[in-house]
C-alpha cells in the first residue's frame, strides 16, 4: 500500500457554549449504569460528507450556521459542554455544567491525501484518519482536589472542493450511542433548517438520571470498584491523538446486503434444524452478522502452522443492549445518559474454526439476547470483575455501534453522510456495526487489523460469503 501524506492545517479553534443565560449551573449525579463507562477511553466517530466547494465558501456561507446551530443544540444537551468531576473518595463522581463551560470546536483544512480513499470500503491505512480527529482537552485538578475531565470535543475538516469531515469525541460516561446520536441529529436538524432559534425538531432530551432505580444496590458496589481503579485516579501523561495513530494497521468496511443477510438466516436455520438437540433459533440481522464476523476473526488468528494446541482456548464476544424500555421503570427513548446492558458469550476456539461456526455463535448470541429481554441487568454486579478478566484476553471481541442508530441519516444541510467510521476499532479488538449507506436493511461492519491478519481475514470472509450467500 503506497504511503500517502494525510495532513491537516489548523485554521482556528473556537469555544462554543449554549446561548448566554440559557442554562444555569447544573450538577447531574451519575446513575449506577454510568459508572462502568468511567474506565472507558473517549469515543470518537467520524462523519464524511460530499461538499464540492472551496474552504472560503465553507467558512463564509456554511460555518456561521453550523456554529450557531451547535450553540443552540448545546442548550438542550448541556452536559456535553460540562465536565466529569471526580472528587476524592468517598464523594461521588458527577457531571457539572457552569455558564463559563464550552466545547472546543477545531476547524482544519486537509492539505494532503485523497477524500475518496477515506470514504471507500476497501482496506485503508488506519493512521490516515487521525489528522481529522480532535484531541480531548486535558483534565485539570480543582482547588478541592477533584479532577475535572472535559466531556466533548469536535473537529471539522474541509477537503477543498471535495468534502467535509465532522468528527466528535466524547466521554462515554456522559452518553451512550442512542443519546449521542440524538444530539448529533438534533444539531444537524437545526443546521439544516438555517440555524434559527426556533428550528429545533424532535423531542427534547431527558436528563433525569434519578429515574434509573438501583433496585440491586449496585451503586455502592461500583463506587468501591472505581476507588481502586488506578488509571482513573492516576491518569497516564497526555498524548495527542495524532501520536496514538496505529502502525501497520488497516481498516476496512464490510457490507452485507439485505438479500445476503436473508440467505445467512436461511442457511443458519437449516443447519440448526439438522441438530437434534437444537431448539428454534432467534435469528436477527444483528445476530447472524455478528456470528459470521466473529467466526471469521477467530479463524484469521490461525497461523499457517495451525495452533491446534490452542483449540480449547475460550473466545469471548461482548455486545450491548439498550435497556430504556426493559428496566422495571421504563425510561423515555430520549433519556440522555447510559442505559445499557452488557452481554458476553463464550465459545471454544475449536467451535469457532469449524465450518458451521456461524451456527454455534448464533445460538450463543441469540440465547444472551433473550436473557437481555427476559431479565435485564442480570449480571450487572459482575461487570467490573468480568471486564478485568476479559479485557486481558486477545480473543475478546466487542461490538461498537448499532444499525438502530441510523448513522447515515445524519444530514446537516448538504446531504446524508457518505461515510461514518468508529475510530477505536483501530486500537482494540472491536468491530463496529451500523446501518448500510446504500440500502435499507443492509449492514456495514467496520474492522481494523494488522496488515497480515487483514489479508487472512478477507480471504476467509470472501470464501464464507461464497459458500453461504451464493
Amino acid at each position: 500500500m503506497a504511503d500517502v501524506d494525510y495532513t491537516a492545517k489548523l485554521l482556528n479553534v473556537y469555544r462554543i457554549s449554549p446561548p448566554a443565560g440559557s442554562v444555569p449551573t447544573t450538577l447531574l449525579p451519575l446513575s449506577f449504569l454510568d459508572f462502568i463507562w468511567m474506565i472507558c477511553r473517549p469515543m470518537r466517530r467520524l462523519f464524511f460528507f460530499q461538499f464540492p466547494h472551496s474552504t472560503n465558501h465553507f467558512m463564509d456561507s456554511v460555518f456561521p450556521t453550523l456554529k450557531r446551530s451547535l450553540s443552540l443544540s448545546l442548550q438542550h444537551f448541556f452536559p456535553l459542554a460540562g465536565n466529569l468531576i471526580l472528587p476524592p473518595p468517598p464523594h461521588k463522581p458527577h457531571i457539572l455544567y457552569t455558564p463559563h463551560d464550552s466545547v472546543p470546536l477545531t476547524v482544519t483544512e486537509s492539505t494532503g491525501g485523497d477524500f475518496n480513499t477515506l470514504i471507500a470500503d476497501y482496506p485503508r491505512d488506519a493512521k490516515h484518519f487521525y489528522p481529522f480527529v480532535p484531541d480531548m482537552p486535558e483534565s485539570c485538578l480543582l482547588p478541592d482536589g477533584s479532577r475535572a475531565i472535559p466531556n466533548f470535543a469536535i473537529q471539522i475538516t474541509i477537503f477543498p472542493n471535495q468534502g467535509l469531515c465532522i468528527c466528535i469525541a466524547f466521554q462515554h460516561v456522559v452518553a451512550d450511542g442512542i443519546a449521542i446520536h440524538h444530539f448529533i441529529k438534533s444539531w444537524a436538524s437545526i443546521s439544516r433548517n438555517g440555524g434559527a432559534s426556533d428550528s429545533f425538531e424532535g423531542p427534547l432530551p431527558c436528563h433525569n438520571r434519578a429515574a434509573i432505580k438501583d433496585v440491586k444496590g449496585l451503586e455502592s458496589i461500583f463506587l468501591q470498584e472505581l476507588s481502586s481503579w488506578d488509571s482513573l485516579w492516576n491518569p497516564v501523561p497526555y498524548k495527542p491523538i495524532i501520536d496514538q495513530a496505529p502502525v501497520d494497521r488497516v481498516r476496512t468496511t464490510l457490507v452485507l446486503t439485505r438479500p445476503m443477510i436473508e440467505k445467512l438466516k436461511t442457511w443458519v436455520s437449516a443447519e440448526s434444524n439438522n441438530d437434534e438437540e437444537s431448539k428454534p433459533l432467534r435469528l436477527s440481522s444483528f445476530i447472524v452478522t455478528c456470528s459470521l464476523v466473529w467466526g471469521c476473526l477467530i479463524k484469521s488468528t490461525q497461523s499457517e502452522a495451525s495452533d491446534s494446541v490452542d483449540e480449547d482456548k475460550l473466545c469471548y464476544f461482548g455486545f450491548l443492549a439498550d435497556c430504556r424500555n426493559r428496566v422495571k421503570d421504563p425510561l423515555p427513548p430520549t433519556y440522555f445518559g447510559n442505559c445499557l446492558d452488557v452481554g458476553v458469550v463464550e465459545l471454544k476456539k475449536s467451535e469457532l474454526v469449524k465450518r458451521n461456526s456461524i451456527v454455534m455463535a448464533a445460538k450463543a448470541i441469540g440465547k444472551r439476547v433473550e436473557e437481555f429481554e427476559n431479565e435485564p441487568l442480570k449480571v450487572a454486579e459482575k461487570w467490573f470483575s468480568l471486564w478485568k478478566t476479559y479485557s486481558k484476553d486477545k480473543h475478546f471481541v466487542t461490538i461498537a455501534g448499532s444499525p438502530k442508530l441510523k448513522a447515515y441519516d445524519t444530514d446537516f444541510g448538504w446531504g446524508r453522510a457518505m461515510k461514518s467510521e468508529v475510530l477505536h476499532v483501530d486500537s482494540s479488538e472491536s468491530i463496529s456495526v451500523q446501518d448500510s449507506r446504500d440500502e435499507q436493511g443492509g449492514i456495514e461492519i467496520g474492522l481494523g487489523l494488522h496488515n497480515t491478519q487483514m489479508d487472512r481475514f478477507m480471504a476467509i470472509w470472501e470464501q464464507n460469503l461464497k459458500d453461504l450467500c451464493s
